[in-house]
C-alpha cells in the first residue's frame, strides 16, 4: 500500500526540532530535510501517535527480555554519536560485513578488501583467554536513518520492483550511492531462503520481534548484541580475550543484521537447531576500552558456496569439521531461546 499524502502533516516533529537548532542539518542538503520532514510527518501523525511506540510494542511482546544495546540506540539515539555510523555525506560505498546467512553466494571484491569485515572471522579452536584479534565493530545503519513504527513501514513500498517509486517518494536521487545501496538491500531481501533457514526483512522493530519470536516458537528468549563504544567503531585496534563462556546449547537462532537504507531494515535469518555455538566475549582493546561481544561459531558448512567470503579468509572447505566463527557487528542482533549458560 503506498503511503497517502493526508498522512503527511504540512510540517512534522524533527522539522521543527530542526528550527529550534536541536538537530543539526547542511542548508544545502534539501534533499534530506524533504525526505526526514516526509518520515516524520507520517510518524507524527495522530493515527500513528495512538498506535503502540516500538519499545511499548518490545516491553508488551518481551517483559523478561532486555532491549539490546543496538536496539536501544536506535529508540534512543544520542545527540552525537561520532564513528558510530556510517557518514551519509561519505562517497564510499557500504560493504555489508560478509557475516550474513547468504552461504550460497560467492564473495565480491568489496567483502574480500574490507578488512573491518574479514577482522570479524575466526576459527573456533581460536578463541581463548589470552588470544588477541585486530577488531573494529563498524554499523552500517546511517546517521540520518530513521526508525519507523509498524504502521508507518508498513504504508512504504518495499520492493524491487517499486524502487523508483520509494526513490521518488522519499526524494532520492536515482543515480547516487544511496540509491545502489538501497537496491542491493531489496536484492538480498529478496533472495531465496538457504537451505535449513528461513527469512525475512523487518522494516519495523515490531517486525522483527514478531518474525524471532515465530522462528523460535517461544517468546522466553534472550536478545544481545555486541555492546562497543565508539572507539571501537572508529578504527582498528588489537583485543585481547579476557575471558568468554557458552551461551546456551546448540539451538536453533534467529540472526536479525542491519541492512543500508533509506530508514532502518533488519534482515533475519532463522538458522536450524544443531548448526552453531553461541560464546559471549569480553575483549580489552590496546587502549584500554572494553568491548562485550557476541560471537557466533558455524557447525555445519556443507551448503555454503566455496568461494563464500569467511571460507575465503578463513582457508577452509565447505563441510570442514573446524567450525567457523565470527564476532557480530554491534548493529546485529542474536535471538535464542532462554536458558541457562553452560
Amino acid at each position: 500500500m503506498e503511503a497517502s499524502e493526508e498522512l503527511v502533516p504540512k510540517k512534522g516533529k524533527r522539522a521543527c526540532r530542526e528550527e529550534m537548532g536541536s538537530v543539526m542539518v547542511r542548508r544545502d542538503d534539501e534533499t534530506m530535510v524533504r525526505r526526514n520532514v516526509l518520515l516524520a510527518g507520517l510518524v507524527a501523525h495522530p493515527s500513528v501517535a495512538l498506535a503502540s511506540s516500538p519499545e511499548l510494542y518490545w516491553k508488551t511482546a518481551l517483559p523478561n527480555t532486555p532491549i539490546p544495546s543496538c536496539i536501544h540506540d536506535l529508540l534512543h539515539p544520542p545527540e552525537t554519536s561520532p564513528g558510530l555510523w556510517t557518514s551519509p555525506e561519505s562517497e564510499e560505498e557500504v560493504v555489508v560485513p560478509g557475516v550474513t546467512s547468504i552461504y550460497y553466494n560467492a564473495a565480491n571484491a568489496a567483502q574480500l578488501g574490507e578488512m573491518s569485515s574479514r577482522s570479524l572471522f575466526f576459527l573456533e579452536k581460536d578463541l581463548f583467554p589470552g588470544a588477541t584479534f585486530d577488531l573494529q565493530f563498524k554499523r552500517s545503519i546511517p546517521k540520518h536513518a530513521d526508525l519507523l513504527p509498524r504502521r508507518v513501514a508498513d504504508a512504504l513500498p518495499f520492493s524491487s520492483n517499486k524502487l523508483p517509486d520509494i526513490l521518488a517518494l522519499l526524494s532520492i536521487d536515482p543515480n547516487s550511492k544511496e540509491a545502489r545501496e538501497m537496491s542491493a538491500t531489496l536484492e538480498r531481501c529478496e533472495g531465496t531462503a538457504n537451505a535449513r533457514e528461513t527469512k525475512h526483512c523487518a522494516t519495523s522493530i515490531e517486525s522483527m520481534v514478531d518474525f524471532a519470536l515465530s522462528a523460535l516458537a517461544t517468546d522466553y528468549v534472550n536478545a544481545v548484541s555486541t555492546v562497543a563504544n565508539a572507539t571501537a567503531a572508529a578504527e582498528m585496534q588489537r583485543y585481547a580475550v579476557e575471558g568468554f563462556e557458552r551461551m546456551g546449547g546448540e539451538v536453533l537462532g534467529v540472526f536479525c543484521h542491519a541492512e543500508p537504507y533509506a530508514y532502518v531494515v533488519f534482515h533475519c535469518h532463522a538458522v536450524g537447531k544443531g548448526m552453531m555455538r553461541e560464546y559471549a566475549v569480553s575483549l580489552k582493546g590496546s587502549d584500554g576500552s572494553r568491548v562485550e561481544a557476541i560471537a557466533v561459531c558455524h557447525l555445519d558448512t556443507t551448503s555454503w558456496n566455496p568461494q563464500h567470503v569467511m571460507l575465503q579468509v578463513l582457508h577452509v572447505k565447505p563441510g570442514s569439521t573446524e567450525p567457523v566463527c565470527h564476532f557480530l557487528p554491534s548493529d546485529h542482533v542474536l535471538w535464542t531461546p532462554r536458558q541457562q549458560m553452560l
